[in-house]
């Protein structure tokens, strides 16, 4: 472990602990170090003590209820003792081989809203969607939430104790309750949840998604070593040989065309967060030219894309069809 890393935990964790009091989910209390001079085989989970909740639906054969439900789910191999509430959506038209779509939420953490969200479009794809919610209690700020739980207070916390490998362990224990029998999942998250989802594709490239979509995020990890974590990869957990992994994965940036006010209160403005735009779209351009740069460097190809809603704002109901389509039509 290097030197330079603990005195970077040290730095972020009074830094965070000065601005939020360790408190809050506000995007803006992610923080970086102040001296950043830059932008700033997986084991099955479940167990028995996840249970679905009673619902006017019966869950038959599939194990999660028809229409609308939601159940608590206990990572026994991650963080067994923070239990997750995840709301569900199956549609009669899903069967054993339909997609699964798994929605991060944002700052907020309500799981229902955005549940209820993409319900019509769980319907149009025929997807069961899987939302789970990340809540204050148990997930009290960025530092378990966006930043993933990745590090303590001296080194890097196991990589099962991660809040992204939560999703790896969920996915299982969905599977292992409905018989499903695809291998992979697609993602979704929009600001903070689009913060969440980039953040799981950079440091578990190896995450059984097939295509994600990240939605108007305010601040990203900047796929380049010559940025300090928490908003580059230097001192990351991803090692560079790792790199060109996650640029080969299917990751789609969304941009709603009138994401662009500077002034909103929820979107970081320190100086390494401006270093990366002065609001949400320019800071999504930046991210997307930031990596193509860096994998012309590496000479390896890029399956990333980038995409803008016109007229949408910080609006996750407006970003939610286009992401659909994206996630959904491959062709």
């Amino acid at each position: 472990m290097k030197t330079g890393i603990t005195l970077l935990f040290y730095i972020i964790l009074v830094f965070i602990l000065v601005i939020c009091g360790c408190s809050t989910s506000s995007p803006h209390n992610l923080t970086s170090s102040p001296n950043n001079t830059g932008m700033m085989s997986i084991p099955l989970g479940g167990g028995s003590q996840n249970a679905f909740s009673s619902s006017p639906n019966s869950a038959g054969t599939l194990g999660i209820p028809l229409g609308s439900g939601q159940f608590v789910f206990n990572d026994s191999l991650g963080n067994a003792d923070r239990p997750i509430t995840v709301y569900t959506y199956r549609p009669a038209a899903w069967n054993q081989s339909g997609p699964i779509l798994i929605v991060i939420p944002g700052a907020g953490r309500d799981g229902e809203s955005p549940r209820d969200t993409w319900v019509p479009y769980a319907e149009q794809y025929s997807s069961l969607l899987i939302v789970p919610e990340f809540s204050l209690e148990y997930y009290p700020n960025d530092l378990w939430y966006v930043l993933g739980n990745t590090f303590g207070t001296k080194s890097w916390n196991p990589k099962a104790n991660w809040t992204y490998m939560a999703i790896e362990h969920l996915f299982d224990y969905v599977r292992e309750k409905t018989g499903a029998t695809r291998n992979t999942y697609l993602l979704d998250g929009h600001s903070a949840g689009g913060q969440f989802v980039h953040r799981l594709v950079t440091f578990l490239p190896d995450a059984r998604y097939s295509r994600a979509v990240a939605a108007n995020p305010g601040l990203y990890v900047m796929p380049v070593y010559s940025v300090p974590y928490t908003l580059g990869l230097k001192d990351s957990p991803l090692p560079e040989s790792d790199l060109p992994k996650v640029f080969s994965r299917k990751l789609i940036i969304m941009s709603g065309g009138s994401d662009t006010d500077p002034n909103d209160s929820s979107l970081a403005n320190f100086p390494a967060a401006e270093a990366q735009g002065s609001n949400r779209f320019e800071r999504a351009k930046n991210y997307f030219a930031t990596a193509q740069a860096e994998a012309a460097s590496l000479h390896v190809p890029l399956n990333w894309e980038y995409h803008v809603v016109p007229g949408i704002g910080h609006d996750e109901a407006g970003m939610a069809g286009p992401s659909a389509e994206m996630l959904f039509n491959t062709t």
